[in-house]
């Protein structure tokens, strides 16, 4: 497994803030870690983050490539390194109408997360924005990323699947 930097910057940090806390969540990400080991990262689907606020374009950053790495797959920076999964952060109620944007994208279309209709709506705005919400935003990850392996019932709450018909 990659280094996990910003992971690695947090646990430190709350280490020394509140001691308690570190410990549960370092027990909780080395579960998911365990539980992952045996999957080679060749193996690891592809994920590519999208936000509804800026027109469905790819976020990128050190805490999501994380947050995806832990859930058990490998966070793409750009639409056309051809994702296995389409995460589409919502901000509002309009995304349902503002979709289609993102299903008719000329690359996207092609990928193979549209191919075999791997596209998830993440209902929590503010995903891999805040470090309380950390672990709470790898499991949502990892429901969707590796749902064989992981169930923590945010289904239908933070995020659910969006079927192409």
């Amino acid at each position: 497994m990659e280094e996990l930097h910003f992971y690695t910057a947090l646990l430190a940090e709350k280490q020394e803030q509140a001691p308690e806390e570190a410990e549960y969540l370092d027990e909780e990400i080395n579960i998911l870690i365990h539980k992952l080991k045996f999957i080679p990262q060749e193996q690891r689907p592809s994920v590519l983050i999208v936000q509804q606020s800026t027109g469905f374009q790819p976020v990128f950053n050190e805490r999501l490539a994380d947050i995806v790495q832990i859930a058990g797959g490998k966070l793409l920076a750009e639409k056309f390194d051809n994702p296995g999964i389409v995460l589409v952060v919502q901000e509002s109620e309009s995304l349902y109408g503002e979709i289609g944007i993102l299903l008719e994208d000329d690359l996207l279309s092609r990928t193979t997360a549209l191919v075999e209709n791997q596209i998830f709506i993440v209902q929590k705005s503010d995903l891999g924005l805040y470090d309380d919400d950390f672990l709470a935003d790898v499991e949502i990850c990892a429901e969707i990323v590796q749902p064989k392996y992981f169930i923590y019932g945010r289904q239908g709450q933070d995020w659910v699947k969006f079927d192409i018909a």
